[in-house]
This record gives structure tokens, C-alpha cells and sequence, in this order.
């Protein structure tokens, strides 16, 4: 069971991190994180949260986010954080 659940868990993942996606790859999606959680119980005992934690949760906001704003490598932390540094660090090193 607890291979199974990590299997569907990288299921999840790597279909997650598709840079296109169809309603197929969305039905495939839902499917992995639906079996995942019906299969990692097997883990809650090692977990002193029982498995009850933020990034668990948005698991679940994957599928309608991907709907909205298209693949997740469409709305990475990376360009704006490497934005910030070009319009607020490197000015700022100059004033120093």
C-alpha cells in the first residue's frame, strides 16, 4: 500500500508539472491525488500531524488552479523573485 501511494503520488506530481494540459491530463490528475488519498493512511502513524499540513491541502487546488491560470510552470516564484532583485537590490547596493 505504501508503495502504491507513493506511486500515485508522483503520478500526481508529474502530471501537475505537464507544461500543457487537456482535459485528459486533468482527469489523470484528479484520479492520482483521489487514489493517493484514499491509499496514505498507510503514513498518518508516522506523522505527528497525521498528515494534516498546508501543502497536503493545496493538493487539492491544483486541478481548478490549472483550469484558471493555465500550468503551474506558468506561474513560478522565480521570475518575480529575480525581477525584485534587478529593480530593488541592485539600485540599492548603489546607494551604499
Amino acid at each position: 500500500q505504501a508503495t502504491r501511494c507513493l506511486r500515485r503520488f508522483i503520478d500526481f506530481f508529474h502530471t501537475a508539472t505537464l507544461k500543457e494540459h487537456s482535459s485528459d491530463t486533468l482527469r489523470q490528475l484528479d484520479l492520482a491525488l483521489k487514489e493517493y488519498n484514499e491509499l496514505s493512511p498507510v503514513f498518518q502513524s508516522y506523522s505527528a500531524s497525521k498528515l494534516r499540513f498546508p501543502k497536503n491541502h493545496m493538493m487539492w487546488k491544483y486541478e481548478g488552479d490549472i483550469r484558471r491560470f493555465g500550468s503551474v510552470s506558468g506561474y513560478s516564484t522565480c521570475q518575480p523573485e529575480h525581477q525584485h532583485r534587478v529593480d530593488a537590490k541592485t539600485p540599492g547596493k548603489r546607494t551604499n
